[in-house]
């Protein structure tokens, strides 16, 4: 079960660093005077199971049974909802979408 423990540690490093990674204010674009930044709605899902094999005897001849399992998975998801529009003293929003 080690492993598994290892597998969640792994995996929920990963999606913070994911998260972290421009998804809620995107890195800015400019031309001139006039910036742009992206405003982005972040969803995260994350789930895992785990189990265990069940001793039993072994018939005649046969190997002892044996069992593991494990599993994680997850994904983001990083949508633009809107842009912060700055053109030299003035800012506006703009909604994307709707």
């Amino acid at each position: 079960m080690e492993h598994i423990k290892n597998l969640f540690v792994a995996l929920g490093r990963h999606f913070e660093e994911l998260a972290r990674a421009n998804a809620v204010v995107a890195k800015p674009i400019s031309m001139g005077e006039r910036h742009v930044v992206p405003l982005c709605e972040l969803g995260l899902a994350f789930g895992g199971g785990g189990g265990l094999g069940e001793l039993k005897a072994p018939s005649e001849g046969e190997p002892p049974p044996t069992g593991l399992g494990g599993g994680a998975g997850g994904g983001a998801k990083a949508a633009p909802i809107a842009v912060l529009v700055v053109d030299g003293n003035k800012v506006r929003l703009e909604k994307i979408g709707e």
